[in-house]
C-alpha cells in the first residue's frame, strides 16, 4: 500500500519540509481500500464505512430544525451548553454509574474523533509510549504519531481478541504513558466483561498508567442495555477520560456531536486545546443532542433490534460458507478470518472487489494485529445484505476451487 512519504518524494512539489509528524502519518486503510474500485459505484457493494444507515430519531432531528428557526447559530461555551453538559452528566451516571461534573469535568466535541486527538495531544509529549490493543481503529494511530509518540501494538489474535492482564503488563515499559481500549471494539465486537476490566484496571494503576476508553459502541451491545467501560471500574476515574459520542448511538454521524468526561486536572487543559483547536461544537447539533440523550435516549434499542437480525442472518450465511469469525457482541461489523485461502488481507479484499464486485476493508488497516482477517459491516438493509453475502460466497468458492486445482 502507498505511504504519504512515496506520495510526497513521487510528486517533488516541497520547497521546504512540512511538519515530520504528518510526513510519517499513514492514510486511514479503510479509506484507501477505496482506491481499488474502479466500477461505478452503482455496480459495487461496499460494506466498509463504520455509519448507520438508519435516520436519526425524529425528536432529534426536529430538535436541529428548532435550534435554527430560533437563532440558536452562534458560538457557545468553548466547552459546550452547561445544558448538555448537565445532560451527559446524567447520562453518563445512568450507564457508568460514576459522576462527573457537568461545569468542570465534561467537554463537548466536534464528534468523538476529535476527542480523541484531544486527548492524545493534552497527555503526550514526544518519545511517549502509548499501548493500541491490536486490532485497532486507525485514527489512534494516527493520533499518536502526530503527537509525536509511539504507537504499541498489544496483538490478541491469541487471545481471539480479548486482552488479558498479562499481555498488556508485558507491553508496557518505562515509556509507557497511555493506553487506549475499545470496548465494544471496532473491528471485532468483541465486548469485556466487568472482571475483565477491573483486572486490566489493577495493571494500569499499578503502572500509574492513563488511560484513554473509546466507549462510542456502548450501547450498541446484543446482550445487554450497554457494554461495561472500565471508567466504572474502583479508582479509575482519577486517570481515566471517557471518549463518547451520538454517532453510532443515535446514528448521527453527519451532526459531528461527542463529548469527553474526565478529572478537572486533566479536562481544563484539554479545553485549552479546544479553546485554540474549534472553539465549540455546533450550537445546533447541541441542541439536537440535548433531545437525543433525553427524549430519544433509548433509541438505540431500536437499532440493535434491526441489527441483531442483520448479524445473525450474515453468522449465518458465513457458517454456510465455512467462513471462521468473531462472534460480534456489540457494534455493526463481524471480523472474518480469510488465512485459509493464502493471501493477505489486502490482497483478499482486491481479489473481492475484482470477483465480485464487494468491498470489505483489510484487516491489516487495523495494524498487523488484524492481518489474516476481513471487517464486514453489516449497517446496511437486508437486500443488501443478501446479495452481498451472494457475492462474498462466489468469490469464496472461487478461491476455494484455486486452492484445491493447485493442492492437487
Amino acid at each position: 500500500m502507498p505511504n504519504s512519504q512515496e506520495n510526497m518524494e513521487k510528486e517533488n512539489i516541497m520547497t521546504k519540509p512540512i511538519n515530520h509528524q504528518v510526513i510519517k502519518t499513514e492514510a486511514s486503510g479503510i479509506r484507501l481500500v477505496l482506491d481499488l474500485v474502479k466500477k461505478p459505484a452503482d455496480q459495487m457493494i461496499e460494506l466498509t464505512v463504520g455509519e448507520i444507515d438508519l435516520p436519526t430519531p425524529a425528536a432529534t432531528k426536529e430538535a436541529g430544525k428548532q435550534a435554527i428557526s430560533n437563532n440558536v447559530t452562534k458560538y457557545t461555551e468553548n466547552m459546550g451548553f452547561l445544558s448538555l453538559r448537565r445532560v451527559i452528566s446524567d447520562y453518563i451516571k445512568k450507564f457508568y454509574e460514576v459522576s462527573y461534573s457537568p461545569e468542570s469535568e465534561i467537554l463537548v466535541t466536534v464528534g468523538a474523533s476529535q476527542g480523541i486527538d484531544l486527548t492524545v495531544r493534552a497527555l503526550i509529549n514526544a518519545g511517549d509510549e502509548v499501548l493500541l490493543i491490536g486490532p485497532a481503529y486507525p485514527a489512534y494511530i494516527q493520533a499518536v504519531v502526530l503527537a509525536g509518540a509511539i504507537p504499541v501494538v498489544v496483538d490478541t489474535r491469541s487471545t481471539h481478541f480479548r486482552l488479558s492482564p498479562e499481555q498488556l503488563e508485558s507491553a508496557i515499559s518505562s515509556k509507557t504513558k497511555l493506553v487506549i481500549l475499545n470496548y465494544p471494539n471496532n473491528p471485532t465486537g468483541i465486548v469485556l466483561s466487568k472482571e475483565e476490566l477491573s483486572s486490566l484496571a489493577s495493571v494500569i494503576q499499578q503502572n500509574d498508567l492513563y488511560v484513554l476508553t473509546d466507549d462510542v459502541y456502548q450501547r450498541l451491545t446484543y446482550d445487554q442495555d450497554c457494554a461495561p467501560s472500565i471508567a466504572s471500574a474502583s479508582l479509575m476515574k482519577e486517570r481515566t477520560i471517557i471518549v463518547n459520542g451520538l454517532s453510532k448511538s443515535h446514528s448521527m454521524t453527519g451532526w459531528r456531536i461527542g463529548y469527553l468526561a474526565g478529572p478537572k486536572v486533566l479536562i481544563q487543559e484539554i479545553y485549552k486545546i479546544q479553546q485554540a483547536n474549534v472553539g465549540c461544537a455546533s450550537s445546533i447539533s447541541q441542541m439536537a443532542a440535548l433531545t437525543a440523550l433525553t427524549t430519544d435516549i433509548e433509541a438505540p434499542k431500536t437499532y440493535i433490534r434491526v441489527f441483531r437480525k442483520r448479524r445473525d442472518y450474515v453468522l449465518q450465511r458465513l457458517d454456510e460458507m465455512s467462513l471462521n469469525y468473531t462472534k460480534p457482541d456489540g457494534a455493526f461489523y463481524v471480523f472474518i478470518d480469510v488465512k485459509a485461502f493464502g493471501m493477505s488481507s489486502w490482497d483478499f479484499v482486491a481479489f473481492t472487489i475484482n470477483e465480485s464486485d464487494l468491498v470489505l476493508v483489510h484487516g491489516s488497516a487495523f495494524t498487523e494485529a488484524g492481518e489474516g482477517y476481513v471487517r464486514l459491516s453489516f449497517a446496511n438493509e437486508m437486500q443488501v445484505l443478501v446479495e452481498a453475502m451472494n457475492r462474498l460466497e462466489k468469490t469464496v468458492d472461487v478461491l476455494t476451487t484455486k486452492k484445491s486445482a493447485h493442492l492437487s
